[in-house]
């Protein structure tokens, strides 16, 4: 990666992200510069200014939604392929490992802006690159978000064989949370396939897990799964197996206990369970909640859903005072 190149990369990052490069100070960033025109420069400290600049993407996905996380975590992807062409042990196998959990976030965000088949490109990478190092939590968080891609978009039975690869992945790498989330990604690929009761053995191994202490990205790649993000999880999961009531109780549990991320997707998901089970009013509330949500997060993923939880609503109740009201309120927001 020539200098020049690098500097453009620099500025994508910081106008992208103020906040990514705030903590790093002019020699920091200089000493990025350096080793990634020149590899051969790279050392421990340039390595964690990279990986710091990428949980500060992580969060900044996680608060703002994609749109504005994907240039800087591209770039990432640039940046790590230019290193790669420099180090070798002790340093290349963390480098390796920052390729595959830069790639893990740039194939979600991409699915989450509605680039599917580019997603999938990323995911391989992830996959590969943390496999060829034995790098297990890089491996199963590569997995568990191809997995949730892939149930997402309807394929359920390669979904569960990604949830289940996620899940021996994350038992290796001894991380509770991590553990946690690939058994709720499992649920939900097996509550797709048809699957009630395998879904249900899996929500039970995710409650096996203490997921009570926050942590940060720098603690682990799960620092997301807390018992917000599992609540979640299960009312989507029982949603899918029929269980209504339960699904409903888990949603209001998950908007409680306010989850790190998709929390414009639980509003929809309460309101989209709630019209299943017959109570209009309280699926409405909760679809407009979703939709106010949606209109500052720039999701496709997103934006599909809420579509969806619009055309169950028309469903239902054609022509009703409710369709209409959600129909005036997303078009104010420029959602139809």
């Amino acid at each position: 990666m020539q200098r020049r190149e690098l500097m453009r990369a620099i500025a994508v990052i910081t106008a992208a992200a103020p906040a990514i490069t705030a903590a790093l100070n002019a020699d920091e960033v200089e000493r990025t510069i350096r080793a990634v025109s020149t590899p051969r420069r790279v050392d421990a400290a340039v390595l964690d200014n990279i990986e710091a600049m990428l949980n500060q993407a992580r969060l900044q996905d996680d608060l703002l939604g994609p749109q504005a996380a994907i240039r800087t975590t591209l770039t990432q992807v640039d940046i790590a392929e230019a290193l790669l062409a420099g180090p070798r042990d002790p340093l290349e196998r963390r480098l390796k490992s920052l390729r595959s959990k830069i790639s893990t976030s740039a194939g979600w965000q991409l699915f989450d802006l509605g680039r599917a088949n580019l997603a999938e490109e990323h995911f391989e990478t992830a996959r590969d690159v943390a496999d060829e190092i034995g790098d297990d939590a890089a491996g199963a968080m590569a997995m568990a978000e191809w997995s949730g891609m892939t149930e997402e978009i309807g394929k359920p039975a390669v979904a569960t064989d990604q949830a289940a690869a996620a899940e021996r992945r994350a038992a290796r790498s001894g991380d509770p949370l991590l553990q946690a989330h690939t058994a709720g990604i499992t649920a939900l690929a097996q509550a797709k396939a048809g699957h009630g009761a395998d879904a249900r053995q899996a929500l039970a191994r995710a409650e096996r897990f203490d997921v009570t202490t926050p942590r940060t990205p720098e603690e682990s790649l799960a620092y997301f799964c807390t018992a917000g993000h599992l609540a979640r999880m299960r009312a989507k999961a029982l949603h899918q197996i029929g269980d209504l009531g339960a699904a409903i109780d888990a949603a209001q549990e998950s908007l409680r206990l306010q989850a790190v991320r998709d929390r414009a997707a639980s509003h929809i998901l309460l309101g989209t369970i709630n019209v299943d089970a017959g109570d209009m009013d309280a699926g409405l509330s909760a679809i407009l909640d979703g939709a106010e949500a949606e209109a500052a997060n720039g999701s496709a993923r997103l934006s599909g859903q809420l579509q969806s939880a619009r055309t169950l609503v028309h469903v239902r109740a054609p022509g009703s005072e409710a369709a209409r009201k959600l129909d005036a309120r997303m078009a104010e927001l420029q959602l139809l």
